[in-house]
């Protein structure tokens, strides 16, 4: 059955109410179901919900529930990838295989070798709106229990400072002798660990934020020989971390 995801504001009692127009548009007018039609809805709080299609509106589908349970569909660890933002359909494919892939956090930011650039705050305010929009398609498709979050675009300042991780690692083309495989397993970690793992963009890290980093307490760690593009290099080093943590 088709998934959609809904805020918690939206469950009542033994039904849930449909209120996104663009999944309103989808059920109605793209799968073309009716009224007795059922669908899974999947909310905040990580419940899953049966559900059957009770009432049909333009701007709402109301449904009953008819089974609830809790979803297993989310990483056993909290991954927040920070990523120094790449080239826009680049930059989409990122974060749709992050999501795929159960990143809990995503956190776009502008280093100095970043190739894009912003017009102004609005400007920026429209692409984590377009962010965000991919999130939620791609949780829909790969049937999480739960949405990526898109933070606000930081600045490299921002996240060379960030706090309260258990693992900070920061993937880097200058770094040859300590691999993120070795790294991960010296360094094992509880359920609901909070690990930051951050890539840096299409031009590469500058030296001085690489100091940066070893000076806040981020390890630094090669990927392997090759060197990566870097949508690829993100989802090879989130793929290393479900590979060491999850499986």
């Amino acid at each position: 059955m088709p998934q959609f995801f809904i805020k918690k504001e939206n469950i009542q009692e033994n039904k849930t109410l449909i209120t996104n127009l663009s999944d309103i548009n989808h059920i109605v007018n793209v799968l073309r179901y009716k009224k007795k039609d059922k669908l899974i809805i999947a909310a905040p709080d990580n419940f899953v919900y049966e559900v059957e299609i009770v009432s049909i509106k333009p701007d709402l589908i109301e449904t009953k529930i008819t089974d609830k349970y809790f979803s297993d569909k989310r990483l056993k660890i909290n991954i927040t990838l920070a990523q120094s933002i790449i080239k826009s359909q680049k930059q989409d494919f990122l974060i749709q295989k992050a999501t795929e892939l159960g990143v809990r956090t995503i956190i776009p930011f502008v280093s100095k070798n970043t190739v894009v650039k912003f017009d102004s705050e609005k400007d920026k305010f429209s692409k984590v709106q377009r962010w965000q929009k991919i999130v939620y398609e791609s949780a829909k498709q790969c049937k999480r229990g739960d949405l990526a979050e898109i933070k606000p675009i930081s600045t490299f300042d921002e996240v060379v400072n960030f706090a309260g991780y258990d693992l900070k690692i920061v993937c880097s083309e200058k770094e040859d002798a300590f691999s993120i495989k070795q790294f991960l397993s010296e360094n094992k970690v509880a359920e609901n660990a909070n690990i930051l793992i951050v890539i840096g963009p299409e031009g590469g890290w500058d030296d001085k934020e690489i100091n940066k980093f070893a000076q806040n307490g981020f390890a630094s760690v090669t990927l392997g020989k090759l060197i990566y593009r870097a949508e690829t290099a993100a989802t090879v080093a989130i793929s290393h971390i479900i590979y060491e943590y999850e499986l």
